[in-house]
This record gives C-alpha cells, sequence and structure tokens, in this order.
C-alpha cells in the first residue's frame, strides 16, 4: 500500500465488502420515493430509495459510485434510515457519518453527497406524505 493511500476503518472495509442495502426497492406496503445527488468531479453519486408510510421509512435501499467511505456511507445511512421517522432523519448527517465510520476529513465532500441524497429522500417523502 502507498504511504499517501487513504487508510480504510474496520468498519467502512466491512460496509464497503457487504454493501448491505444495495439492492433494488423490494414491493411493498408503501409509497416508493428517492434521492439523488451527485459531484463527479468529486467522484460521487448516491441514490436513495424508499418506501415510506404514515411518517416512517419502512424500507431503504441505495446505488451509489465511488470510493470505499461513500459506498460504506451510503450503507450505512440506508440501515440507519429503516425505521425512522421521516422527521428524525435530518439527525443524520455528513458528521455524523464520518465519525460513525472513522473517514478522515478529506472526504467530507464526498460525505455531503451522501448527505445531500438523505436530505432529497425524506424531502421527497414529506412531500408525499404531506399530501
Amino acid at each position: 500500500m502507498r504511504r499517501d493511500a487513504p487508510r480504510y476503518s474496520a468498519r467502512v472495509l466491512d460496509l464497503f465488502g457487504r454493501l448491505p442495502g444495495a439492492e433494488s426497492l423490494a414491493a411493498g406496503r408503501g409509497t416508493a420515493v428517492q434521492g439523488e445527488a451527485m459531484a463527479l468531479e468529486r467522484g460521487a453519486w448516491v441514490r436513495f430509495e424508499a418506501r415510506v408510510d404514515h411518517g416512517q421509512v419502512l424500507d431503504c435501499v441505495f446505488r451509489a459510485w465511488g470510493c470505499p467511505h461513500t459506498l460504506a456511507a451510503a450503507a450505512w445511512a440506508c440501515a440507519a434510515l429503516k425505521g425512522l421517522a421521516i422527521d428524525m432523519g435530518d439527525a443524520i448527517d455528513a458528521r455524523r457519518l464520518a465519525l460513525e465510520l472513522a473517514v478522515p476529513v478529506e472526504k467530507m465532500g464526498r460525505l455531503l453527497i451522501v448527505e445531500d441524497a438523505m436530505h432529497a429522500l425524506l424531502d421527497a417523502a414529506r412531500a408525499v406524505q404531506s399530501r
């Protein structure tokens, strides 16, 4: 490994190795919504899809392109969103992702893409639930 190569925490390596939630959204109860963000110049694209009902995220999946930190953060966020009230989702932000996964500060731009995609998902969920 090069000296200047990024270091990955055990949690990042585990999530990146398994990528839980990197699948298609299964049919089921609730309304399907999605949220997406990208910054290709930063090397990141994330799309979350979820089924929501009565103000709660019933299921959540993601698709993403980026480095192991980006993909691990999307997987962690996806799992954290499942079962959460849509009004509580804003508590999951880039800073929390960085702390949970021990992501170096130079990768915060990529975590902000994950955060933006989550916020877009939650905004879509709130719009659907307010109808």
